[in-house]
């Protein structure tokens, strides 16, 4: 295995021997979902193939370049499979979005929401809206001198901006009776978000810092909610520092596990799964399956495309490109409306945050597996993400949460304004009439 310096090595390295082989065919953006939703669609891919493999040999920063790297979903994976030579453009968009904050080029405006330093990213507003900090069953930082724990289970960013996943997950945990601690991704980052930003050494400081207070805990393994999060700490910062734990995503780690769940409650419901593009590249998608399954009651059908074939949610697309992601947000749930399924069940926080707006469109409800698993056991949260999205107004939100809002050290105003500014991304053209 070739040696790297570190992430930026890396990823230098990838990009520059992914512009040496590319043929610039056009192939991968041919297939791409996202590719004929953006203001390229008239542009012969070939072209802006050379524009993309231009910018990894050190040309300029094109508009082309630009348009794909920020339009891209973030690893659906097609455009890979229809490379001829078996490429991977996820790798060489990272190369490039590097190049592009090094021109000075600054990143799409909606990127503040995945930015783990910023007061109004997405973890830190909907966990604000949601929870008081006195009620929040994790810590944002290892302690001075932690217990010693067999498992941390780490929240990543995502799933803390949707309280009732994490207390849900928590919930399980404690009834299997598992030594663990919850870390969450308030102040802590695995790196993966200033990686799509193309801010590498961010990202790796960002990575050592998290394996530092996971690794406080002397735990066997991290178990991690978020496939990304597991990803780099399994796959990417080993390549450069020592991680002294194992790592392992929830439903892995659960599926190991399962002879300790302790299910008390049938679900006599039909369930589609979709799998999450981050399961389907690493091949885990029946981790979720099996759970799912040793649920009493449920009957599992399948979408169309599934599996490693899964249709992406939207991805990062929503968060760059919120003005052209809805079809891609849509496929999926037209899928899962066509198997007649009762409840679409989630694999990613992602993915939930994606479809939740839309749910009120087709004849099922959408649900993390998590939420699935933690009703099978006895517990069940609100979904006040899903509750608040689906809201008229900005001004309904605030009614709900003003307690909250105000304990998580947020004004009125300034909490309205953010919204606003969610509710244009999230749910484009919805909601910003009531604020006052």
């Amino acid at each position: 295995m070739k040696k790297y310096r570190d992430l930026a090595d890396y990823f230098e390295y990838r990009g520059r021997r992914f512009a040496e082989r590319c043929t610039n065919c056009g192939a991968c953006l041919e297939v791409c979902p996202v590719y004929p939703l953006t203001g390229l669609a008239g542009k012969d891919p070939k072209a802006v193939m050379e524009k993309i493999t231009g910018l990894l040999k050190g040309g300029d920063v094109s508009e082309e370049a630009y348009e794909m790297v920020f339009a891209c979903n973030g690893g659906c994976d097609i455009c890979s499979r229809a490379c001829p030579e078996k490429l991977n453009l996820y790798s060489a968009f990272t190369s490039a979005a590097a190049r592009i904050a090094a021109s000075g080029r600054q990143p799409p405006p909606q990127a503040y929401q995945v930015m783990p330093e910023h007061r109004h990213n997405f973890q830190r507003v909907f966990s604000a809206l949601q929870s008081k900090p006195s009620e929040r069953p994790w810590m944002i930082r290892a302690p001075a001198d932690p217990r010693q724990a067999e498992f941390v289970l780490y929240t990543g960013c995502s799933a803390t901006g949707m309280v009732h996943t994490v207390l849900e997950a928590v919930a399980i945990l404690d009834k299997m009776r598992v030594d663990y601690v919850t870390l969450s991704g308030e102040e802590l980052c695995c790196g993966t978000a200033a990686m799509l930003l193309g801010d590498l050494n961010a990202a790796q400081a960002m990575g050592e810092e998290l394996v530092t207070d996971i690794t406080a805990f002397r735990p066997k393994k991290a178990v991690h909610f978020c496939t990304g999060c597991h990803v780099m700490c399994w796959a990417m910062l080993p390549r450069f520092i020592p991680v002294p734990f194992e790592s392992s995503e929830l439903a892995q780690f659960l599926v190991e596990n399962i002879d300790k769940i302790p299910f008390q409650q049938r679900i006599d419901k039909v369930v589609a799964v979709h799998d999450a593009c981050s399961v389907a590249r690493l091949g885990s998608h029946e981790h979720p399956r099996r759970l799912l399954q040793a649920i009493p009651g449920i009957t599992l059908v399948e979408m169309k495309h599934n599996r490693a074939d899964a249709l992406c949610c939207g991805g990062a697309t929503n968060t760059w490109r919120p003005d052209i992601s809805e079809p891609l947000r849509r496929a999926p749930l037209q899928e899962a409306a066509a198997t007649g399924a009762q409840i679409l069940a989630t694999t990613c926080t992602g993915c939930q945050k994606s479809f939740a707006l839309l749910e009120k469109d087709y004849g099922f409800e959408v649900r993390s597996y998590i939420s699935l698993l933690a009703e099978a056991v006895g517990v069940r949260q609100e979904d006040k993400f899903k509750k608040y999205v689906n809201c008229a107004t900005v001004g309904e939100v605030m009614a709900d949460a003003r307690d909250r809002i105000e304990a998580g050290g947020y004004t009125t105003e300034e909490m309205e304004q953010v919204l606003a500014g969610y509710f244009g991304s999230l749910c484009p053209g919805h909601g910003t009439q009531g604020r006052h």
